[in-house]
């Protein structure tokens, strides 16, 4: 196997850079109150004598843009091994996201420098007696001035659970029982909402349509019902009227744009004018890689088009649960490459290059269970660029 040419993503996602909507990205956005998600406080109630604690529903005090809060609605704090020593009621608390972006980043891949912090809003007992945070990592202002706060240096995904902290508070010899209302704020990676449900690559032949989706969602992930709007970065390849794209007369690719309102899209989807051949179950098809044909829809890093090779598209119909099993067999005289897209979206799911049972040399072989019912996209391409010769295509499906 040649090494220089790497497999593009596969993938169901990708992650694109964006950036907070304020200079600290721990503090409310006051300049919007207005924004799209709610500053929600959790309040948790806790017993000296019974060693408990329990943080209740949500309750919403105003409006902000990226700040999360609400217990199991947007991150849930969990609560655990609490113990009691003199003056100091300590316990260790994680903190779970719930919402579809990633919390504590800025692009999804690196921790933000303030992560995932959980602010005090206020901390009283229930009775005589005062209580104060004895071990914060800092203090700065939020919804006051001077807040302590619990700091999570860590990026979660949707359902992850941070690693534990132990909180500490200290209190005075006549508190039994106390209460505390917290915030969670942190940076996300799409503070003013996202487009999703979009098609990552298109393949179309000359003069075909199709009609595009997306849903405007804000941070997180709540429907905004806001219509979705279109273009075209080369109309004459792929225009797009309406939610319906169509292709042009010649081969070639197009970038498209999805707006709703300030919200965009998680990428913008690009477009493979190009012809494909249908095959089915059984399929020997002799054909050739040529100068002639399409450029690759699918063979850049990111699996998306490229002017690098030339390639052939096919489409094959299966059912979830079918295996197909794609070959091309060059006689060994033609260094070969296979990718396989997903239906409607166009993420790539399975690739090879050279066949991993060695039967067929440089030629590849590719097997791939269908997780979806649809029509699939087969690229027939090569590892060097530009490269060109014979070759003959079998599918088989199970």
């Amino acid at each position: 196997m040649n090494a220089t040419r790497i497999l593009p993503i596969l993938a169901t996602a990708l992650v694109l850079a964006a950036c907070a909507d304020a200079t600290d990205p721990a503090r409310p956005d006051t300049a919007t109150p207005d924004g799209p998600s709610a500053l929600l406080a959790v309040t948790c109630t806790a017993s000296r004598q019974a060693r408990t604690v329990s943080c209740g529903a949500p309750v919403t005090t105003g409006t902000r843009n990226v700040i999360i809060g609400g217990q199991h609605q947007y991150v849930t704090l969990t609560s655990s091994n609490v113990a009691v020593v003199a003056d100091s009621f300590m316990f260790d608390v994680s903190v779970t996201n719930l919402i579809p972006q990633p919390i504590g980043t800025t692009n999804g891949t690196s921790v933000d420098p303030a992560g995932v912090r959980v602010f005090f809003s206020s901390l009283a007992s229930t009775g005589a007696g005062t209580m104060t945070v004895a071990n914060p990592d800092g203090t700065a202002a939020f919804t006051a001035a001077g807040q302590p706060y619990f700091q999570y240096n860590t990026m979660l995904e949707q359902d992850s659970t941070s690693a534990v902290k132990r909180w500490k508070l200290r209190f005075t010899p006549e508190v039994t029982t106390f209460t505390f209302t917290v915030y969670v704020s942190t940076a996300v990676q799409y503070p003013d909402g996202y487009i999703d449900g979009i098609p990552y690559v298109i393949t179309l032949n000359p003069s075909e349509s199709r009609t595009l989706t997306g849903t405007a969602r804000n941070f997180a992930g709540t429907p905004l019902g806001s219509p979705v709007s279109w273009s075209s970065s080369a109309p004459a390849t792929a225009s797009v009227t309406g939610s319906l794209l169509t292709a042009g007369a010649a081969r070639g690719f197009a970038t498209l744009t999805a707006t709703s309102g300030a919200t965009s899209g998680l990428w913008n989807p690009a477009v493979s004018v190009c012809e494909s051949a249908v095959v089915t179950n059984g399929t020997s098809l002799p054909s050739s890689i040529a100068a002639s044909d399409c450029f690759s829809s699918y063979g850049d890093p990111n699996g998306r088009p490229t002017t690098s090779y030339y390639a052939d598209l096919f489409r094959v119909t299966l059912t979830a649960g079918q295996t197909i099993t794609v070959t091309m067999d060059s006689g060994d005289d033609l260094d070969t490459y296979l990718l396989l897209a997903a239906p409607s979206t166009g993420f790539l799911v399975a690739g090879n290059d050279d066949d991993d049972d060695g039967n067929l040399g440089v030629g590849s072989k590719m097997i791939y269970t269908a997780t979806a019912t649809g029509v699939y996209v087969i690229e027939a391409s090569t590892f060097n660029g530009l490269d060109t010769g014979n070759y003959t295509l079998g599918v088989t499906i199970s």
